[in-house]
């Protein structure tokens, strides 16, 4: 079976459509998670990030088998669950939070 992995690095909406062609059908999908839901992070961020809520969605309609959510932020650590069911109101693949020295078994 062919695995393909895609990286995001900081990405804000008008990113959205090129992640669409590079992630398409991607097994993991490595997504840079900093900000909540809109309101509940600083405005000026939602600038460079995307949210969990649009993150879900991006997954989904691209067909993406799994999501690794890495380059977390404090408040995404104090709020993981919360981020989880944002991302989960959309797509139904596989979520982890990266930690440091973690390791994915193919």
């Amino acid at each position: 079976m062919l695995k393909s992995i895609t990286f995001t690095g900081d990405i804000d909406a008008q990113g959205h459509d090129n992640l669409k062609t590079i992630a398409a059908g991607a097994t993991l999908l490595v997504f840079d998670t900093v900000v909540l839901d809109p309101p509940q992070s600083p405005p000026i961020l939602y600038t460079l990030h995307t949210p969990p809520n649009a993150i879900g969605r991006i997954a989904r309609d691209n067909g993406v088998h799994a999501l690794l959510l890495a380059h977390l932020s404090p408040t995404i650590d104090n709020h993981r669950a919360e981020v989880e069911a944002s991302i989960r109101s959309s797509f139904s693949g596989g979520i982890s939070f990266a930690q440091d020295k973690m390791k994915l078994e193919p």
